[in-house]
């Protein structure tokens, strides 16, 4: 017992390893697309008060996502300012001031008249002093004496605007006296240099007169109650507005105004790191936990996996890239192609994986548009749209068909949701904007279909009807070497769909495997009956255990040239199943009438795989039978109906059927199917009759 144990667990213990092997590989390749699309989002996620400095400019462009007003807290400033010098000017006696203008120009023309006067220096100080500079000293009054005639028309400007300016504000008793320590600071730009700008400073100082009768602390007391009262400037943002573009210096209302259009994080940087890594991890775990549970066969197949991650990582791509777009103008949002989600798992897997692939690459655009309702539900409908309107498809017109009507499905949503965020005028081009939704999904699922499938190892209706096609290099071949296989493999590919169709099996995977079954027999095709010359039979000279062997052979070069030209898998198996183990009884029975001693059965059967599916099942029943109902002489229903019935039994008696999970109601059903098909190939025809042509009678 342990002797025949042994060899069975060394033979499954590599399958076991193989099946391990390739989870450890989905789970891999799932776990990298994991990392892309949280990194990704944790980058777009960072809180933009890092990247937002006032005075610097913008590292990209915002769109307001909603209707908002905000402070101008500089323009609010402004108008306060503005209302403070209304008040201090209602303070201000005017007439002060132009006292004080006359005053400083009568100095002047005195001074002038001092200086071109004859006498001593000192006695021009003397007499100017005694006019008007008390409160000077001897050097400003030289500086004043001694000026240039150019620089006079200067200096008085000068002067003159140094106390136009000090007696613009309210000029308090209480405050005289610093106002004149502020103008001999020299805080004020002038346009004298040296002493004559010192000399028009004490002037304008010792001029300066008080213009209101008020104290200081009464007139800033009015002056800050006034400003109090001016209410708050605010700029408002409408839903779809731009509130920084890209390269715009940040001014501090653009950072406000960011921080209230929630463009700026509203939580900590670790926070927002750990809630967007918690949430992409979450998403995955129920996408693992579906996958487990529905479609175990996609889960622990590494090149499904693989397909699906693909599929997923070139949609996410696109919707960041549209993303960005988006904040320049929100009506690129209407393009991320969620459709092709739909689409795609609806074709290659079934309409329940499709649907919660939509379901989640919707999610993730909930992230990438940060929460943009209006984006978010029109992606998500248009990938609803995919899924539902991908119904049979089995050309390439079928798919342009189906994105057709994705684009009106996501034309009419797109509409709708821009007369919540956007103006009517935005109608049109967010219907034009859908519609481009729905060619963009059609042509990137058209042009992923290829890829997916040879990644996937999944053969889709439109591959299977365009290995249909006579013009595929192999069909060529086969039709150009054996023709007659070729007539032979095309009843016998009606007769294994019409049986496909009545079991519920794949009627087009088993027409197609039909015709590609006996594509070996293009190597040696004058050894096999249909093919032969009239007259010439390759078998009479070679004894019948050789003929068994050339006969038998086109099932290993049959799996050798589809395995050359790539056909799909299911196709390859069909070739290497299509005569299981089954006995080559012709040439057994010549064996056997030619007495060889030591004739053994198991060198008279085919070495080929007993069947595995019932697509594989029913083409090796149709091309026995067919065989079988050709060689009948005057076939009529009832002996094609016996022909169907015997060959089914003998295979299901011999065992070749014992894995293909057809029932005996399957069996049933295919008899009937091939005796209808046979008897509408094989009926009784009319005779035409010959006409003679009379002789003339003359």
């Amino acid at each position: 017992m342990d002797d025949k144990e042994g060899p069975i667990k060394s033979g499954l213990r590599p399958i076991a390893q193989l099946r391990r092997t390739g989870r450890n590989k989905a789970l891999l390749i799932s776990l990298s697309l994991l990392c892309v699309v949280t990194v990704t989002l944790i980058l777009e996620y960072v809180p933009r008060s890092l990247r937002f400095e006032v005075g610097k400019p913008s590292t990209e462009t915002i769109i307001s996502t909603r209707a908002f007003e905000v402070e101008d807290r500089q323009g609010t400033e402004r108008a306060r300012e503005s209302e403070r010098r209304r008040i201090a000017e209602l303070f201000i006696n005017p007439l002060a001031l132009t006292q004080a203008l006359e005053d400083l120009e009568a100095f002047l023309k005195l001074s002038q008249s001092v200086a071109k006067g004859e006498g001593e220096i000192s006695s021009k100080i003397a007499t100017l002093r005694q006019q008007f500079g008390k409160d000077l000293n001897d050097h400003t009054l030289r500086t004043v004496i001694d000026l240039p005639e150019e620089d006079r028309a200067s200096f008085y400007s000068e002067a003159a605007n140094l106390l136009t300016t000090a007696m613009a504000n309210p000029v308090t008793p209480d405050g005289i006296q610093k106002i004149r320590e502020g103008i001999l600071s020299g805080r004020e730009p002038t346009l004298l240099t040296g002493e004559a700008s010192r000399a028009a400073a004490e002037i304008a100082a010792s001029l300066i007169r008080t213009n209101t009768a008020y104290s200081t602390a009464t007139i800033e007391h009015d002056m800050e109650m006034a400003a109090s009262m001016v209410p708050s400037v605010t700029l408002r943002f409408e839903a779809g507005q731009r509130i920084v573009g890209k390269g715009e210096i940040i001014t501090p209302l653009i950072l406000d105004a960011l921080g209230e259009g929630g463009a700026l994080s509203p939580v900590g940087t670790y926070q927002q790191v750990i809630g967007i890594t918690l949430m992409a991890v979450l998403i995955y775990a129920m996408t693992i936990y579906f996958f487990i549970l529905f479609r175990r066969d996609i889960a622990s197949d590494w090149r499904r996996v693989a397909a699906v991650c693909l599929m997923i990582l070139v949609y996410f791509a696109l919707a960041r890239v549209f993303a960005v777009f988006a904040d320049e103008n929100v009506l690129w949002g209407y393009l991320v192609p969620l459709a092709m989600v739909g689409m795609l798992p609806a074709i290659l897997f079934d309409r329940l994986t499709a649907l919660f692939l939509v379901i989640t690459a919707g999610l993730t655009t909930a992230l990438v548009f940060k929460g943009n309702v209006y984006l978010t539900l029109t992606a998500l409908l248009g990938g609803l749209a995919g899924m539902m309107l991908v119904r049979r498809v089995r050309t390439r017109e079928d798919l342009v068909r189906a994105a057709a009507e994705v684009s009106l499905v996501t034309a009419a949503v797109a509409m709708v949701t821009a007369t919540m965020i956007k103006e009517l005028r935005y109608l049109p081009l967010a219907g034009l904007a859908g519609l481009g939704n729905g060619v963009l999904a059609g042509l990137l699922a058209l042009g992923a279909m290829p890829v997916l499938e040879r990644i996937s190892g999944i053969v889709t209706p439109m591959h299977l009807v365009e290995l249909a096609s006579p013009d595929q290099p192999l069909m060529r071949e086969l039709i150009s070497k054996a023709p007659g296989t070729y007539s032979h493999s095309v009843i016998v590919g009606n007769l294994a769909a019409a049986a496909a169709q009545e079991i519920g099996a794949d009627a087009l995977l088993a027409r197609v495997g039909a015709y590609y079954h006996d594509i070996g027999k293009t190597k040696r095709s004058a050894f096999f009956v249909e093919n032969q010359p009239r007259g010439f039979n390759g078998h009479e000279r070679i004894k019948p255990n050789l003929s068994a062997l050339v006969i038998s052979s086109h099932v290993k070069e049959g799996v050798e040239l589809a395995k050359k030209h790539r056909l799909p898998r299911e196709i390859v198996d069909i070739i290497k199943q299509h005569h299981g183990t089954s006995l080559i009884r012709y040439f057994y029975a010549r064996a056997l009438e030619e007495g060889s001693e030591g004739v053994s059965e198991s060198r008279f059967r085919y070495p080929g795989e007993r069947p595995h599916s019932k697509e594989a099942a029913l083409v090796m029943l149709a091309d026995a039978v067919e065989a079988a109902a050709k060689a009948l002489e005057k076939p009529n229903a009832v002996k094609l109906e016996q022909v169907a019935k015997s060959i089914i039994d003998e295979r299901l008696q011999d065992g070749q059927l014992a894995n293909s999970s057809l029932t005996l109601g399957d069996l049933e059903k295919i008899s009937q199917a091939f005796t209808r098909i046979l008897c509408g190939m094989y009926h009784e025809r009319v005779e035409y009759p010959i006409l003679l042509k009379k002789e003339d009678a003359s």
